[in-house]
């Protein structure tokens, strides 16, 4: 008893039907009542049908040679019956164009929630694995499953309410044979039910493996490494570790149906011969005169229909079970929550041109990560200045810059905006006092000038402010040369497309940055793919450029950091020296050691 209590406890906890309910409301409430009343009338009609050909053939049965009274009869019901059916069809017709388009408004109600819930997660949930694997399955069950899952749960209420009208029937013959039918049916609706579990948990199994075939997929069909697999002949051995994956994962899934087919066979064998017991003790009924001529004739009319609304009934309570079990990775997805601090009563964002930025004794460990990324980093960034920081790969750079932009918080430490925590401030707010050039820096697929003007996306389309931008970068020059100037579609990916070079792409990154309205600008090897003419000219006028503003500057290029006004230098996650160009020159330490001016005085020598 326990261990069923247990079993039924755990297929409520799968089916979720409250938060599936509360989803379906918010999507399309309106046509989920309009569905709900199209299916009662039509029920309505169903049963009034039924009810109609009773009594005809009651009427046929008891029929006197040419009674006019009789044919009157006939006829009246005849038309009725017609009448009947026209309008359960017409409602029928509608019913299904309602649960078409609530369902297709519930489906895309649900993409809407996880794209909604994906962009508002932190930085750190996508450097996790496991949230890649949630979020592969939420994408996944977005698509169709809750639209099933309705359309089943519709369908499901549809066939009790036809099944009552029928049992109607068939309870006044016998009221033994519904009991009957559904006892060799529900073998069948458990098989279901558990293979649905067991298919579901292959899934989640699976999802690690179905990303990384996702991933050799895509670096097959798309442009992101075309150049490099052409080149290396890397196309075959990529399909064919595409292919293995997919065969193990298609074998494993198909043992499994297998095994559900084969039970599926023998249960359902199980309810056939439930139809034909039924069918045999109505008719020994006749011979002993407890069933009328009129109620067999009735019965087998009756009976294939609710036999068919059972098995429709299993059919649809293990599809709602299987969807819903999907979509619990729905809920998963949409539960996820932020780790970082939000003050319950934020502090305005200070004004003033004299703000700074500072880094007080901050420690970093990223989660599940056994050493500290940075450790005790004290650095002072003011307002109007230029300070760089360098280092070799794996210093910490890249960290610092993911604090300093709060995609994440130290895990010790304090960093100050203005004097104050910035904790203390809406995460949105300060984000917009910070404007980056990220070392992998995105090449959208819009026009140029969304490209630029993505920089400061809540104020309105600039074109003069998207224009100075470019200049200062020293995208105007390509960008203005092209026919369709800022209008111009960035990339060969849609229709007429102009694909520029990496450096191209990285001033228009630059650009970007230059149009924002931030305080602080941070460039993380923002010239790595700029020839060494316009690197020169974006340092040597490089504070013009910036105006009032402070920047933060990483660079393994002496040329860029040259004119800064403070140098960090990083090393193992800890600043090891700071100072300016020329004095660390001087102290010929570990800053001198990164450059060589014997070979060039404006490149490293590594």
């Amino acid at each position: 008893m326990i261990a069923i209590q247990r079993k039924i406890s755990h297929i409520k906890s799968n089916l979720n039907l409250s938060e599936m309910l509360s989803l379906v409301k918010a999507a399309a409430s309106g046509w989920l009542y309009i569905s709900l009343i199209l299916i009662f009338v039509e029920t309505l009609f169903f049963f009034g049908s039924l009810y109609i050909m009773k009594l005809l053939i009651d009427t046929v049965a008891s029929v006197q040679l040419h009674s006019t009274a009789a044919t009157a009869d006939i006829i009246k019901y005849v038309i009725l019956a017609g009448l009947a059916g026209i309008l359960y069809f017409v409602l029928r017709s509608y019913s299904a164009y309602s649960i078409e388009v609530l369902s297709t408004k519930i489906t895309e109600h649900i993409n809407e929630k996880v794209h909604e819930r994906a962009v508002a997660l932190e930085l750190s949930f996508y450097e996790s694995p496991s949230y890649y694997d949630t979020l592969k399955r939420a994408l996944d069950s977005g698509y169709d499953k809750p639209g099933l899952v309705v359309t089943s749960l519709i369908d499901i209420l549809k066939n009790c309410l036809s099944l009552a009208a029928v049992a109607s029937v068939l309870i006044v013959i016998n009221w033994v044979l519904l009991p009957l039918l559904a006892l060799f049916i529900f073998p069948t609706l458990l098989v279901r039910l558990f293979y649905s579990k067991k298919l579901n948990a292959l899934r989640i199994a699976q999802t690690p493996f179905e990303r990384k075939s996702s991933y050799y997929s895509n670096l097959i069909t798309t442009d992101t490494a075309a150049k490099e697999i052409r080149s290396y002949g890397l196309g075959q051995y990529l399909k064919e570790k595409f292919t293995a994956i997919r065969q193990t994962l298609v074998k494993d899934k198909l043992a499994i149906t297998l095994k559900r087919t084969k039970l599926e066979i023998i249960t359902t064998t199980l309810s056939y011969i439930g139809v034909f017991v039924s069918i045999g003790f109505i008719s020994l009924k006749v011979i002993t005169g407890e069933t009328s001529t009129g109620d067999i004739t009735l019965f087998l009319v009756a009976f294939p229909q609710a036999f068919g609304l059972l098995q429709s009934l299993a059919g649809g309570i293990s599809t709602v079970y299987q969807n819903s079990i999907y979509i619990n990775s729905i809920f998963e997805l949409l539960q996820l929550t932020n780790g970082l601090y939000k003050s319950d009563q934020p502090e305005s964002i200070p004004g003033g041109d004299d703000v700074s930025i500072e880094l007080q004794n901050v420690h970093f460990s990223y989660p599940h990560a056994d050493k500290e990324a940075i450790s005790g980093i004290n650095i002072k960034i003011p307002s109007g200045k230029i300070v760089a920081i360098v280092g070799l790969n794996g210093a910490g750079k890249s960290t610092l810059i993911k604090l300093l932009c709060r995609l994440y918080d130290p895990t010790t430490g304090t960093i100050k905006y203005g004097g104050k925590d910035i904790r203390m401030f809406k995460p949105e707010e300060y984000k917009k006092q910070l404007g980056v050039v990220f070392q992998d820096f995105n090449r959208y697929s819009f026009t140029a000038g969304e490209n630029i003007f993505f920089g400061n996306i809540e104020n309105s389309y600039n074109m003069e402010k998207i224009q100075d931008a470019a200049k200062k970068s020293g995208a105007a020059v390509f960008i203005e040369a092209f026919p369709g100037a800022y209008n111009t579609m960035m990339g060969r990916i849609f229709d007429d497309g102009e694909e520029v070079s990496i450096g191209q792409w990285q001033k228009i990154a630059l650009a970007r940055c230059f149009y924002s309205d931030a305080r602080f600008l941070i460039f993380d090897e923002a010239s790595s793919a700029l020839d060494a003419v316009s690197e020169k000219e974006l340092f040597e006028s490089f504070r013009e450029r910036i105006g009032n503003r402070g920047a933060v500057i990483i660079s393994h290029r002496r040329s860029a950091i040259l004119h800064a006004d403070y140098i960090y230098v990083l090393s193992g996650g800890k600043i090891i020296e700071e100072g300016t160009d020329t004095f660390l020159m001087q102290n010929n330490g570990a800053y001198a050691a990164l450059f060589n001016e014997n070979i060039n005085t404006t490149e490293a020598a590594y």
